[in-house]
């Protein structure tokens, strides 16, 4: 009878522990989960940051084109000018 009870005790602590791990276990994967999502949302903001600084950093560039050829026509025009000036 005391062996049958204590094996019946057993029995029940072990499956609430199967229980309690298997509980443990899924919030882990949940965990998980959810932390694989952030980590590829991070990405995504990180890819786009990285598309939108290229993208600033082009027409940053194109408009320091801009600036140098429209220095370079002023320039241009007023030494026109000057020789005109002086002949």
């Amino acid at each position: 009878q005391t062996l049958s009870l204590e094996l019946h005790s057993l029995r029940s602590r072990a499956e609430e522990a199967a229980l309690t791990h298997e509980r443990e276990a899924k919030a882990l994967r949940d965990q998980a989960a959810a932390a694989a999502k952030q980590r590829d949302s991070a990405l995504r903001e990180a890819e786009d940051a990285r598309a939108q600084l290229r993208l600033a950093l082009e027409a940053r560039a194109a408009g320091r084109r801009e600036l140098l050829e429209a220095q370079r026509e002023a320039r241009e025009s007023r030494e026109g000018r000057e020789a005109e000036r002086r002949q």
